[in-house]
């Protein structure tokens, strides 16, 4: 199993980053590298605990795969003692990994700034050539 985490400094407030995460049609595509062609084929909205995603994207090799993905747990910002936080996890019900869980933290930094850090835990199918391809591949293509 492998685990990959980020942290990203955003100029914008928390509500509008949520609010961007909170369109996956409109913007999730937006997250991907532009050659998974990525199309959103279906998604309950509004998100919310429960919800799913399927999205059609290409592979490595242009193949096109279906990912459907339901949403974990989806807690909107709310005051914590520090200020505002937000979180959100998505998990992988079918797709290209063998396992796929994605959680999404925001946290207020101030009112114009919004830390998001990422983890993401996954694990390719295959064996050896799954470790192969996410130690010559995957890894990178998550950063």
């Amino acid at each position: 199993m492998s685990v990959f985490e980020h942290q990203t400094i955003l100029a914008a407030p928390i509500q509008q980053v949520w609010t961007f995460f909170g369109d996956p049609v409109r913007n999730l595509p937006r997250t991907f590298p532009p050659s998974c062609a990525v199309v959103i084929e279906s998604a309950e909205l509004p998100l919310g605990e429960g919800s799913n995603l399927v999205l059609c994207a290409r592979d490595v090799l242009g193949r096109k795969l279906h990912w459907h993905s339901r949403i974990e747990q989806f807690t909107p910002p709310r005051a914590v003692v520090f200020g505002y936080e937000a979180r959100f996890v998505d998990v992988q019900v079918s797709g290209p990994f063998a396992l796929w869980r994605h959680e999404h933290e925001l946290e207020a930094i101030d009112s114009k700034t919004t830390r998001m850090f990422d983890r993401v835990t996954y694990r390719l199918p295959h064996g050896l050539a799954g470790w192969l391809a996410d130690v010559l591949w995957v890894r990178w293509q998550l950063r």
